[in-house]
């Protein structure tokens, strides 16, 4: 009996670790696909301009997403959505990625 309990707590221990993981992992993907689409709808990147994007669990904001531009090697940026809209970015690094910043003619 007490073996039987064991495993059912156990298999419950399991699945909820497997759920938070995998909820997780829908959350970043979605994150990461939304800036790309941005960046490349709305600012105008080609997808060869963009190296990487990754999202990331973070205490504020919630979900940055990290994105590194081939002009800029090493230099990540930090964007989020604001947990609101998907097709609402925002900045949160002072420095402006060359490709972003607006020319003053």
């Amino acid at each position: 009996m007490k073996k039987k309990v064991l495993f059912i707590i156990l298999g419950v221990i399991v699945l909820t670790s497997v759920t938070i993981y995998s909820y997780l992992q829908i959350k970043y993907t979605s994150l990461e696909n939304g800036l790309r689409n941005y960046l490349i709808t709305v600012e105008g990147y080609k997808p060869s301009d963009i190296v990487s994007v990754e999202a990331k669990l973070s205490s504020m904001p919630k979900y940055p997403v990290y994105v590194e531009f081939a002009d800029d090697p090493g230099q990540k940026f930090i964007f989020t959505n604001r947990d609101i809209d998907l097709n609402t970015w925002y900045q949160l690094d002072p420095k402006t990625p060359q490709k972003l910043t607006k020319n003053k003619s």
